[in-house]
C-alpha cells in the first residue's frame, strides 16, 4: 500500500512539473489541433519526467536496463567507414552501421549516461551525451566509453544537444524552457536563452553557418539563434505541425520531424517551403540525424528508428531500440 501512495505522488507531482513547464506557450494561428500528449503510466520502478507537449511525458526507468549490444565503439580494425549514434533513455548510446539495412547495434556507451535523449558529434569526433536522467551533458572522446568531462550547470532536463565547428555545445532544457552554449571544453554556461516568448524548445541543430535552429513543438515553429548571437529569430518555415527533430544534410538540406502529422517535411538550403515529405515508417516521430552519405534517419518515439538513403523517401531500414531519440553520426556532414 505503500509503495502505490508514493508512486500516485510521484506521478502528481511530475504532472504538475509538466503543466507549468508549459504554462504561457500557446498554438500560433493556424496551428494544428492534434497537439495533444501521448499517455504515458509510470509503472514500477518508473519515473516520468517532462516530455515535449505533443509526444507527452517522458517514462524512466529506475533501474536501467541493460543495453542488449556489444560494450564500446567498433573494433577499429574493421575499420568502419561511419557509424550511427542513436540515445536510448534504456540503453544509453547505441552504435549501428548506418549502411546496413535492418542492423544490430555493433557497440554502445553506458557510463555515465542516465536516460540519454540527445547525442551529438564534433569534427575530432568527440561524443557529447545529453542525460534527462540526471541533468548532464557528458563527454566521451572518440573510440573512449569513459566521459571525460561533464557539464553540469545551467542543465534541467536536457533533451537535445548540438555542436558547432568551433566546438561550441548548446543545449535544449525542458526543465526551465532555455537553451544553454557552452565554449569548447568548458563546463560553465556562457550563455542562457530563453524561449518562453517562442514556445517549448526541443529538438535543435547547427547548420554550416553555424547558426543554431531550435524546433519548438507548442507553437509550431522552428526558430534561428544567429552565430554568435544572442537573438532569436522566426525561420519562417512553412508545412510544420508539432515540430520536434530538426537536422541538416549535405548542402544545407534540413529535416524537420513533425509529431501531429507524422511526417518529415524536407528543405533545400534558403527555402522556406519544403521541397518533399516523408511519411513512409513514420509512427510519432521525435529526433532525428543525419550521415555524411546523406543517409537521413528517424526516430519513432518509443518504437524504432528508420532510415532513408539519401534523396530517398522509401525507407530502407528499420533499427531496434526501446527508447530512442536524438540521432547523430561520424564522420560529420559537411553542411
Amino acid at each position: 500500500m505503500l509503495q502505490a501512495v508514493s508512486r500516485r505522488a510521484l506521478c502528481a507531482a511530475a504532472a504538475l512539473s509538466f503543466a507549468a513547464g508549459c504554462s504561457g506557450n500557446t498554438l500560433t494561428s493556424g496551428g494544428s489541433s492534434a497537439l495533444t500528449p501521448s499517455t504515458h503510466v509510470a509503472g514500477q520502478a518508473e519515473r516520468i519526467l517532462p516530455g515535449p507537449a505533443v509526444s507527452g511525458p517522458i517514462v524512466i526507468p529506475l533501474v536501467h536496463t541493460k543495453s542488449y549490444a556489444p560494450l564500446g565503439w567498433p573494433d577499429k580494425k574493421k575499420k568502419k567507414k561511419s557509424v550511427l549514434f542513436v540515445a536510448d533513455c534504456d540503453s544509453g548510446v547505441l552504435l549501428f552501421d548506418p549502411t546496413k539495412a535492418n542492423s544490430s547495434p555493433i557497440g554502445s556507451i553506458t557510463t555515465g549516461t542516465d536516460c540519454a535523449f540527445g547525442v551529438a558529434v564534433d569534427k575530432s569526433g568527440n561524443l557529447y551525451v545529453a542525460n534527462i536522467g540526471n541533468n548532464s551533458v557528458t563527454v566521451y572522446p572518440k573510440g573512449q566509453t569513459s566521459p571525460s568531462l561533464t557539464i553540469t550547470d545551467a542543465v534541467s532536463s536536457p533533451y537535445s544537444v548540438a555542436v558547432d565547428s568551433k566546438g561550441n555545445v548548446f543545449v535544449s532544457n525542458l526543465g526551465n524552457n532555455t537553451i544553454t552554449a557552452y565554449a569548447s571544453g568548458q563546463t560553465s554556461a556562457y550563455e542562457t536563452i530563453s524561449f518562453s516568448a517562442y514556445g517549448q524548445a526541443v529538438g535543435i541543430g547547427v547548420d554550416g553557418s553555424d547558426n543554431v535552429w531550435v524546433a519548438c513543438d507548442t507553437s509550431n515553429g522552428v526558430f534561428v539563434i544567429k552565430a554568435g548571437s544572442e537573438g532569436v529569430t522566426n525561420s519562417g518555415l512553412t508545412g510544420l505541425a508539432g515540430p520536434i527533430g530538426v537536422s541538416f544534410g549535405p548542402k544545407g538540406v534540413l529535416y524537420v520531424s513533425n509529431f501531429s502529422t507524422t511526417n518529415v517535411a524536407v528543405y533545400k538550403s534558403g527555402q522556406t517551403s519544403p521541397f518533399e515529405t516523408i511519411t513512409d515508417g513514420m509512427s510519432g516521430p521525435t529526433q532525428n540525424g543525419v550521415t555524411a552519405a546523406g543517409a537521413f534517419f528517424q526516430t519513432n518515439q518509443d518504437t524504432n528508428v528508420v532510415g532513408f538513403k539519401k534523396g530517398q523517401t522509401t525507407l530502407f531500414s528499420t533499427l531496434s531500440v526501446t527508447s530512442g531519440a536524438q540521432i547523430a553520426s561520424s564522420p560529420l556532414v559537411k553542411k
